[in-house]
């Protein structure tokens, strides 16, 4: 019997049969090369088919003709990359999982800062993110339109798919035509209620007419769109209603937020809660005439998903981000292995990469879209090695338990008597908490795998010769530099202290603080802004300056939208132009002062200011790195110690210097 009971029941409908109710929903890789199906997309969806999913819904495919400037999206609207698609479909279905491809396309929506040369949409109204104003299509565009994707979803199915999600969400073109608020015309595809529908009705009849009688046709539909004028939860309920007709839909999925500021609503974070849509998803499948219902968003763990099934609440779990993952999260759960899940961080890293864009990245799975993240590190056969790691952040552990899964005989040093590094660190504080999720599943690993994990020593050079390692790879991270040119002279102001040790110590003796806090913020990472919140949390005020026109530069489009909503609801104060003017005179009587980088450089004062640090550019910690070049030792660097960057190319480097030693 499965640990899992609900999860492990097969799904018999008229034409949607799953073998379990874990499904992959779709997610936009930019895996496809030139429109075909590359090895790497082939390789991303087999893993998880392998994995134990029952139905994967693939990502976006170019339907129509005038989408064919996509070249990272499947070519459907002509026969050319027929042979590609029944590769993948076979190499799916062989795992007896169920294998459909979304149909939209953007309308006015557009991700980038600038605004595109032309879109096409409902109405001549403006895309709530970038601003271009579409072309408005003709009645008979539309036809045409229907007819296209009509015809691209047989063309699926003669490849061997089992059928189509229909994505009538985020902001997506069907979206734009469903709601009031982007859709204005006064013809037969616009006005009233019944009229905004008349596209999504149509087409699936166009999609059931073209294809077989067991061709799956599912719906992504908006719930709140969280815009004035847009779909609520009661005009949510209402388009189900009118859409969910059991003889011709099989399941039903719901998507939140929509091509606006609140963009970040469908893919949340850490700083929301677990399955944060659930209750909701709820009350719609309430309206769905008994047509299965998915349940989506930050659905992480095997025992939340079961108890979504087990209290009626969705019929279908959608595992997207947390699968990216793990590939074989469900085969792990359904077998009563839940802990040896690689957990999901929410940190949303996958959205930002495909929204730059390029392809997919995960910081929690260096091994994504390749044979060995589902199949396991290879061993090596031949020429084993002793190997030091100096550093146990997240690329340390990462380089520590993949060697020695190859085989080598490794030893880790850690200066700290704790695992994770400065990922520690960032997981004490708000939104953040899962990345302590990266360095527990690689710590159990190197213990599981044999690495000698030596903590609170801060290695020397006799410390790791005296091993006589055959290589050595320093991880030995990175620490915040001091800005002379915004703080000047180090002995001066030596009392200002950077953010992560100014943090590191509050989390030590936490309470409430009289006062203001200030940050002056030339880092512009999530790290800064989760110290922020923790901040406003435990002072009365806090003020954040910055150089720049903005805050969280360097973050993708989800990420800043969410931490400039949560800086606006906790009511710190952003003074953006500005650098800092400090006088130790006014240091001491607790005045900040600051001033204005553009015009004539106003200088201000901030008074009662309690607590002062700065984040700024970090630098490799390399103290051994001449030693051991010195002593002409084989080392590697990786991680921050190679550049102070990000999880992501921590956990990347770390892996492929496992597999390469």
């Amino acid at each position: 019997m499965s640990a899992f009971p609900h999860l492990a029941q097969p799904l018999e409908g008229p034409r949607l049969r799953l073998k379990n109710r874990i499904a992959h929903p779709a997610i936009l890789t930019l895996l496809v090369q030139n429109q075909e199906v590359s090895e790497a997309f082939l390789r991303y969806h087999a893993n998880r088919a392998k994995g134990g999913a029952a139905m994967i819904v693939v990502e976006p495919v170019n339907a129509l003709s005038w989408q064919s400037q996509h070249q990272a999206q499947l070519n459907v609207y002509d026969n050319a990359a027929l042979p590609g698609l029944a590769r993948l479909a076979n190499e799916v279905r062989s795992h007896n999982c169920r294998i459909l491809a979304q149909i939209q396309d953007h309308g006015r929506g557009n991700y980038s800062r600038t605004r595109p040369d032309i879109t096409y949409g409902p109405s001549a109204l403006p895309d709530d993110e970038s601003g271009g104003v579409p072309y408005p299509l003709s009645g008979d565009q539309v036809a045409e339109m229907i007819a296209a994707f009509a015809a691209s979803a047989r063309r699926l199915e003669s490849a061997g798919f089992d059928g189509v999600e229909l994505s009538c969400a985020h902001g997506h073109l069907f979206h734009q035509f469903l709601s009031p608020h982007s859709n204005h015309r006064d013809d037969r595809y616009g006005g009233d209620f019944a009229s905004r529908l008349r596209l999504v009705q149509e087409l699936i009849a166009a999609i059931r007419s073209a294809c077989g009688p067991a061709f799956v046709i599912g719906l992504k539909l908006p719930a709140d769109e969280g815009i004035t004028g847009g779909i609520d939860l009661a005009e949510a309920k209402r388009i189900t209603e009118a859409l969910a007709d059991p003889h011709v839909i099989d399941f039903i999925a719901y998507a939140w937020g929509s091509q606006s500021n609140t963009l970040h609503w469908h893919v949340p974070d850490g700083h929301w809660p677990r399955m944060p849509h659930v209750a909701r998803i709820a009350e719609l499948r309430a309206a769905a005439a008994g047509i299965p219902v998915m349940a989506l968003g930050r659905i992480v763990d095997p025992n939340e998903a079961e108890a979504v099934l087990t209290a009626g609440q969705a019929d279908l779990v959608g595992i997207g981000r947390a699968m990216i993952t793990d590939p074989a999260w469900a085969r792990k759960a359904l077998r009563g292995r839940g802990y040896a899940i690689r957990p999901c961080v929410s940190c949303n890293t996958c959205w930002g990469s495909v929204a730059t864009p390029s392809a997919i990245t995960c910081d929690n799975n260096p091994a994504l879209a390749t044979p060995g993240e589902i199949d396991g590190v290879p061993a090596r056969e031949q020429g084993l090695r002793r190997i030091v790691v100096v550093g146990a952040g997240v690329a340390g552990l990462e380089a520590a338990w993949v060697a020695a899964a190859r085989g080598h005989d490794v030893t880790l040093f850690s200066a700290s008597s704790k695992l994770g590094g400065r990922a520690r660190l960032a997981a004490a504080l708000p939104g953040a908490e899962a990345l302590a999720g990266v360095y527990d599943y690689q710590g159990a690993e190197a213990q599981s795998r044999g690495v000698r994990i030596e903590l609170g020593i801060k290695a020397t050079i006799p410390d790791i010769l005296g091993l006589a390692p055959d290589d050595v790879v320093l991880a030995s991270g990175a620490r915040m530099a001091w800005p002379a040119d915004l703080l000047g002279d180090r002995k001066a102001m030596s009392a200002i202290p950077d953010l992560p040790s100014a943090i590191a110590a509050l989390l030590a003796h936490p309470g409430r603080y009289a006062g203001t806090a200030v940050v002056i913020d030339e880092d512009h990472s999530s790290f800064t802004y989760n110290a922020v919140d923790w901040l406003a949390e435990h002072f009365d005020h806090v003020v954040l300056l910055t150089s720049r026109d903005t805050v969280a530069r360097h973050e993708h489009r989800v990420a800043r939208q969410g931490i400039i909503e949560r800086l606006l609801a906790r009511g710190v104060e952003r003074r953006l132009f500005q650098l800092p003017d400090l006088r130790s005179e006014e240091l001491e009587e607790g005045i900040v002062g600051h001033r204005q980088t553009i015009g004539p450089g106003t200088r201000r004062l901030i008074e009662k200011v309690t607590f002062l640090a700065y984040a700024a550019h970090r630098e490799p910690r390399l103290e051994l790195l001449a030693p051991l070049r010195t002593a002409g030792h084989r080392h590697r660097l990786i991680g921050d110690a190679r550049a102070p960057r990000t999880l992501l190319h921590a956990t990347r480097e770390g892996h492929a210097a496992g597999l390469d030693l």
